[in-house]
């Protein structure tokens, strides 16, 4: 086992005895992946080159900060194949707040994972609604998560992933399973990261996964929705604030990211 690999291990807790290329290895990897390494957009919304190569990425996860999409998937399909797994990279338009006449870009990122003849999907990068456990690729089943209820829908070349809130069936996503590659992923990274229209660049969005449930923090309004249970709410009133909810909340290393303190100003000073 490569260093890095080890290293990646220790940090999503998950130094596993025996690894092999198995359902329940994948599926503890990717829980710990999600309660380990929170999703943040610090760098976008500070201007702040995002990398995906692998030495940063590990360096960064290190460091106590989190990402999106793009640094958590490729982090951990690289990790999958490091240890056995067929982990093929996929590329979804987002649906979460789309209308439905809307074609949107192929902006996310997904997994699909094969183990003895199945087929998985691995998603370890969307948010709040991240799933926390591989979902089998079969249609109008309902599969439960540690954190949630969610299933698949068969949209003939295309598969949809939804998932069950508040009793409604909310569509996630959109993808087809071509295998996708590294440069492909370099000019979605490029736009989420730094386009001006790109929520990214304009809002500030975290979540942390727990046992419990998520904390979930989207510009001034933070939350924690424990499973099965109604939100619990709080409005942050000003920067400062922001932060300390980033740092000890999220346990992640705001401070140190260069002009973040003047975004998270600007953000709370936001009229409603």
């Amino acid at each position: 086992m490569s260093d890095s690999i080890a290293a990646y291990l220790n940090l999503a807790g998950a130094v596993l005895p025996g690894i092999a290329p198995s359902l329940d290895t994948l599926a503890r990897l990717q829980r710990g992946h999600i309660q380990a390494i929170p999703f943040e957009n610090l760098n976008p919304l500070a201007g702040v080159p995002v990398s995906l190569a692998i030495p940063a990425l590990l360096e960064k996860f290190a460091a106590r900060r989190g990402g999106y999409c793009f640094e958590h998937n490729t982090l951990y399909r690289h990790a999958l194949a490091s240890l056995g797994f067929l982990a093929t990279p996929l590329l979804a338009r987002v649906r979460m707040t789309a209308p439905p006449d809307v074609v949107t870009p192929r902006t996310h990122m997904l997994l699909l994972v094969e183990i003895d003849g199945e087929r998985f999907i691995s998603d370890t990068g969307f948010g709040k609604m991240t799933p926390t456990a591989p979902l089998r690729l079969v249609a109008d089943s309902v599969q439960h998560t540690p954190h949630g209820r969610y299933r698949l829908a068969s949209l003939g070349d295309e598969w949809r992933l939804e998932a069950e809130v508040d009793g409604d069936w909310l569509h996630l996503y959109v993808f087809d399973l071509r295998p996708a590659y590294p440069v492909d992923f370099e000019m979605p990274n490029w736009y989420v990261s730094t386009h001006p229209v790109s929520h990214f660049t304009r809002d500030l969005i975290a979540v942390r996964t727990v046992d419990e449930g998520r904390h979930v923090l989207h510009n001034t309004r933070y939350s924690f929705q424990p499973t099965d249970l109604p939100a619990v709410r709080r409005e942050l009133v000003s920067g400062e604030e922001i932060a300390d909810v980033l740092e000890n909340t999220f346990g992640l290393a705001a401070s140190g990211v260069p002009g973040l303190a003047a975004k998270l100003d600007g953000i709370a000073r936001r009229p409603d």
